[in-house]
């Protein structure tokens, strides 16, 4: 056996393996739609940037701002604006009510739900262990992001409605038609 091209092959495998941890991987399109996933883009060599009140990041691969604090607003149910302890009506507080949790959190009044595919824009399909909360949070940008189901704004118009959601420790992506459960809250802002 040639030596010289087993040590090319083993070097080859080396830059695939080590250039595989900085791609993004497009999110689905839509639920359970696998025909339009696949590689995205390079990531930036710094993913997330902290802004100048340490209290938000910005993610450079996408341009979204998301709170460090992955659980700042807790849980709510699904519910509208409107309806106290909804997840929309927690992101509208944060807007609006100078005594709520988040107000004008780092300097914006533009916050909202975030859709599913932003949602999944966080992941790092290629983290060793899979579970993405564990990954947020051991990247020293983000805290406190729970491994459990997130609400996005994303409704569902199957048998009965709903709304779309990402558990952040699977990853996996479903809807709730029983809109009543407590699910946490992430903010977001900017892109759409």
């Amino acid at each position: 056996m040639n030596y010289k091209i087993v040590k090319i092959l083993l070097l080859s495998s080396f830059f695939i393996i080590a250039n595989a941890a900085n791609i993004a991987y497009v999110s689905k399109a839509a639920p359970g739609d696998t025909a339009t996933a696949g590689v995205g883009k390079e990531w930036p060599t710094t993913r997330f940037t902290v802004n100048s009140t340490e209290e938000c990041a910005i993610d450079n691969l996408t341009g979204l701002m998301w709170p460090r604090n992955g659980n700042l607003l807790g849980a709510g149910s699904w519910g509208s604006a409107s309806t106290s302890g909804t997840a929309q009506n927690l992101v509208a507080e944060m807007n609006s009510n100078p005594s709520a949790t988040g107000y004008h959190l780092c300097g914006y009044s533009d916050w909202r739900l975030p859709n599913i595919n932003e949602l999944l824009s966080l992941f790092n399909y290629s983290a060793t262990n899979g579970n993405q909360a564990n990954w947020l949070n051991g990247t020293e940008i983000f805290s406190d992001v729970q491994g459990s189901e997130y609400w996005s704004s994303t409704s569902y118009s199957g048998s009965g409605g709903g709304a779309w959601f990402v558990n952040m420790a699977t990853g996996l992506t479903g809807a709730y038609t029983d809109l009543t459960g407590g699910y946490s809250v992430w903010p977001v802002r900017g892109g759409k």
